[in-house]
């Protein structure tokens, strides 16, 4: 594994250089990949998981998928955009294996009484003053805030308003309109404001936190994952 210095001095190469170097040179050098890329591919896949410890195992596999399918990528769009299509793909795959039969998940606008249920119980829970106070659990009312948003909504703000990425980056990976995108987006913040005030500003970059333990311990079972599969795949 390249030493942290290494890892520094290579913040100037660009995406499309480091994948070449994947390919062509050192495996191990995806391990950049991951590090650029950690913290916005685990928020994405806890939008939709909505368990830390899921959306960790959510990520490992869409590396290991990514890792499998560089080759494919065509450098058109961004390497995060390709890797969040993957992530949401892997999530949405163990929410569907979870999920009772008969019952789908699905991007599908939700229907009102599924905002009026969410608006009914923050209403009746509001935070109390000690809790406003600080501003860690302040982030964790937003994270919990964010977190009964209808799915389609939840996703949309997600990626637009914690993870800032573009309309079209997130209809892209949804499989929706970018249109569509602007409408939840919109609707979800307009749900959160009214119910959190001004923490929805003040906050939300902090939502989800993304510490170094939790950075290195992906990337360090990724690592461990395809190194195996390298070993398997030679001795056959």
């Amino acid at each position: 594994m390249a030493e942290k210095g290494g890892l520094d001095m290579t913040a100037a190469l660009s995406d499309g250089e480091i994948v070449r170097q994947v390919l062509e040179e050192d495996p191990r050098r995806f391990e950049l990949i991951m590090r650029r890329n950690n913290r916005r591919l685990y928020r994405i896949a806890r939008g939709l998981l909505q368990s830390d410890a899921d959306a960790e195992d959510a990520v490992q596999d869409a590396y290991v998928h990514a890792y499998q399918k560089l080759g494919e990528y065509q450098g058109t769009g961004p390497l995060s955009a390709w890797l969040a299509k993957i992530t949401v793909n892997v999530a949405l795959g163990r929410l569907r294996r979870a999920e009772p039969a008969g019952e789908g998940v699905s991007f599908d606008d939700p229907i009102r009484s599924e905002e009026a249920n969410y608006m009914a119980q923050l209403s009746n829970t509001p935070p109390s003053p000690e809790l406003l106070a600080a501003r860690g659990e302040m982030r964790r009312i937003l994270e919990n805030a964010i977190d009964a948003l209808p799915e389609a909504y939840r996703m949309a703000f997600i990626m637009c308003g914690v993870e800032e990425m573009s309309v079209a980056e997130t209809a892209q990976c949804l499989g929706v309109e970018q249109n569509t995108v602007k409408t939840r987006y919109h609707r979800a913040k307009k749900i959160l404001q009214q119910q959190l005030l001004e923490l929805l500003d003040t906050s939300a970059v902090d939502a989800f936190s993304f510490d170094g333990v939790r950075c290195d311990r992906i990337v360090h079972k990724v690592l461990l994952r395809l190194e195996i599969g390298c070993r398997e795949g030679r001795s056959q």
